[in-house]
């Protein structure tokens, strides 16, 4: 049975990936300066260059940050065990530290909107909600390892070597999760030769950023091995308000523990300001704004501050030369304010553009913790080598909040917006806490029923609880004493214990191509309940899915194409006996087709991206059957970007680049009201590009330019009411790339 040989992340990144296994009034924190984040910068580079001086050729084998590797052990995305990503009988993209420099991706977010099949949406400019096939992404794993969801707004990505997306159902190591897919972290990890790089970058709306990683061997024969990186990001925005700021640390260690075990231990710190909003209104009875790309329709004190810690401890155990146990433990905690001034949920006349504001403070702390132990390993039966994985693992999540709402705060002429509104005092007034707990039990096995024909199967146990908290005061507490919130009882929400079971077949045509075809289930707890009293069950996902995939060029491409059905079934509907109950009689379907190609047709030459198409509706709904489901996802979509690097003649070390996004039309809003509320936005491309040069072998400089031709668009809509945002208009960013 053939070992895992092709990947899309560098070979020296050991580090487990996605599926397979391997008071209101004070002012913000204070934050450092950029040029304390430069200095550091300039700061180290004499150091790393004596180093590398100091040994002439020591770290000659250090893998360039530049460079995509397709060979090498790859632990492939919703199945924690070795196999080709060829081999996986499901659709995952993944954006590799490559494409991430390459496209100046600094967020999740950025990555995300370069994702074949993924749609970025949110009311919220700072809450990002992303669609896959029709369905939100509720899943978010971190080396492999299930959270409750993750800390802290745009998380940077300073801290991860790469970005994976499965599309489709992933309940098997995930849990309770909506059919859609899920999204894994795969963070950088310590390596055992020295290497170091850094980048500064320079741009449109001041936009300036500082980047450092630097890593190796902390003791003479590399038992110990470290890994520090770090980034300090500052822009303002092409609107008319508001300026982000990040800061970023990570420290990573690993230990051998003799022979057999490794033991890894790190944290990242996020340091987060940013001024939330949340978008334009529309007209009354439908129709988006043709207001300056640059309207901003808050206050000029509008902020949300965020600082966010993830820590985590994994241990490796190799129990011999074909099994091995692994432990993860991962804390985190995110603590948020937010002070900000937002329009209310109305839509403006053609002469008439005042819309109400509303005053908001909230004050929220989420503390989340995941456990996961599994083991696995290799076993002959019948003459054949299998593999077999077996796992435990637990969720938590805390989350507490205080808040204060003015819906009668003000007004703003969307026409003419005046954003030096004065601040309010803020009296929190309403506030309260919940925990959620999720565990399970999971099994996959990897049965090689012939030298061609491969069996993936699993199934996992799950479990899921809610408790919460919600309380209200009457009095109006003072900031400087405040009085604690009153909470109401306890309430809870448990889904009883739940089976989700996945199969997949894969047959190898020949050393590079592969077709497969696959059966998963997803589970969504509801908290709506029948006329007995009891919880409504959770909904199903259920999702067909058969395609082809090949590894060319010896396994630098990797090309697929994919064809699946997804059906929600039990969703929530009103109960037609009971008034104010419900039964799980709800359906929603939802199908496509999906291609992509990633990675490198010539050495020099790459190509990422692909083609999507989904439609969906609900098949069976008391008010909406035969409708469409989600509306503000195209039908169409592509992504695709490709970059050539002269390696020869006059013109060695030119690169060039070039990439379109181009969506279908889609809308928003509800079609059916008395007055309708939708808001359209027509198809559209958007066009970018980049030139560079490579100096020498370590030094780069790139131009890269975003929306080349100036298009004008909306890049999410909602409805009339809000949550309508304009895409970045024309930017452009210089960026100076160096390795050690």
């Amino acid at each position: 049975m053939s070992r895992c040989t092709a990947r899309l992340v560098r070979s020296t990144a050991s580090s487990p990936v996605f599926g397979c296994a391997v008071p209101a009034t004070a002012a913000p924190l204070a934050r450092r300066p950029l040029a304390l984040a430069l200095g550091l910068l300039v700061a180290a580079a004499p150091i790393l260059v004596q180093a590398e001086d100091n040994d002439s050729g020591r770290y000659a084998d250090a893998t360039s940050l530049d460079q995509v590797n397709v060979h090498g052990t790859r632990y492939a995305a919703g199945i924690k065990q070795a196999v080709d990503l060829k081999d996986i009988p499901q659709t995952i993209s993944v954006i590799s530290r490559e494409q991430i420099e390459l496209r100046n991706l600094y967020t999740l977010e950025d990555a995300l909107m370069q994702t074949p099949g993924i749609t970025v949406t949110g009311v919220s400019s700072e809450g990002q909600t992303y669609i896959s096939r029709g369905f939100n992404i509720s899943t978010y794993l971190i080396d492999g390892v299930p959270s409750t969801g993750y800390p802290g707004p745009r998380p940077d990505l300073t801290v991860y070597e790469s970005v994976e997306v499965l599309r489709g159902a992933s309940s098997l190591f995930s849990g309770a999760a909506q059919p859609g897919g899920a999204i894994n972290l795969v963070r950088k990890r310590p390596q055992r030769t020295f290497h170091a790089s850094g980048a500064l970058l320079a741009g449109s709306w001041d936009n300036t950023r500082a980047e450092i990683d630097v890593g190796g061997p902390l003791v003479e024969g590399g038992q110990l091995r470290g890994r520090f990186a770090a980034s300090a990001h500052e822009s303002d925005m092409f609107y008319d308000v508001g300026r982000r700021e990040r800061y970023v640390a990570y420290g990573v260690t690993s230990l051998d523990l003799g022979d057999a075990a490794t033991l890894t231990v790190g944290a990242h710190y996020q340091d987060y300001l940013a001024p939330i909003q949340t978008g334009l209104p529309g007209y009354v009875g439908g129709g988006l704004l043709p207001v300056r790309r640059s309207t901003y329709l808050g206050a000029d004190w509008n902020a949300l501050d965020s600082q966010s810690i993830v820590g985590f401890a994994e241990l490796d155990w190799r129990l011999g030369e074909d099994w091995h146990a692994k432990a993860t433990f991962q804390r985190a905690r995110d603590d948020s304010e937010n002070y900000y001034a937002y329009i209310g949920n109305g839509a403006v006349r053609p002469d008439n553009g005042w819309v109400n504001q509303i005053a908001y403070y909230g004050d929220t702390t989420e503390r989340w913790t995941s456990v996961d132990v599994n083991v696995g390993g290799a076993f002959d039966l019948f003459g054949r080598e299998h593999d077999v994985l077996i796992g435990a693992d637990l969720q938590k999540s805390d989350y507490s909040y205080v808040e204060w709402r003015d819906s009668a705060f003000a007004r703003i002429d969307v026409f003419n917006p005046d954003t030096a509104i004065p601040r309010p005092g803020y009296q929190p007034n309403s506030g309260g806490l919940s925990k959620t707990r999720q565990w399970g039990v999971y099994g996959h096995a990897n049965l090689s029923l012939s030298e061609r024909l491969n069996l993936l199967a699993g199934a996992r146990l799950s479990q899921w609880q809610i408790q919460a908290r919600n309380g209200f005061t009457r009095d109006r507490p003072s900031l400087t004493n405040p009085q604690p919130v009153r909470l109401g009882p306890w309430t809870e929400n448990r889904m009883p214990s739940e089976v989700t079971p996945f199969a997949g077949l894969t047959y190898d045509l020949s050393g590079e191509w592969t077709v497969y075809g696959s059966y998963v289930e997803s589970l969504q707890p509801q908290e709506r309940r029948t006329a007995d009293g009891r919880l409504i069950d959770p909904s199903r996902g259920e999702q067909w899915e058969g395609g082809v995939k090949g590894a060319l060029m010896d396994g630098r491409l990797l090309l697929s194409a994919a064809a699946y059905r997804i059906d929600q079934v039990g969703r929530a509907q009103p109960d037609p006996d009971n008034e104010g109950f419900y039964v799980a009689e709800g359906e929603v379907e939802s199908k496509g087709v999906e291609l992509e190609a990633n990675g490198r047709i010539t050495e020099n030459w790459s190509i990422f991206g692909g083609y999507a198409y989904n439609t969906n509706a609900y098949a069976k709904d008391s008010t909406n059957e035969n409708r469409p489901f989600t509306r503000i996802s195209p039908k169409h979509g592509l992504k695709l970007f490709t970059h050539y690097d002269v390696t020869a003649g006059a013109l060695a070390g030119l690169q060039l680049g070039a990439g379109v996004n181009w969506y279908s039309p889609v809308e928003g809003g509800n079609a059916y009201a008395a007055v309708p509320t939708v808001v359209r936005q027509g198809g559209y491309a958007v066009v970018d590009a980049l030139v560079g040069y490579r100096v020498r072998d370590n030094l780069t400089v790139r131009l890269n330019v975003g929306n080349l031709f100036d298009k004008v668009y909306y890049t999410r809509i909602s409805a009339t009411g809000r949550g309508n945002f304009y895409g970045e208009p024309r930017n452009v960013t210089l960026s100076l790339r160096t390795t050690f």
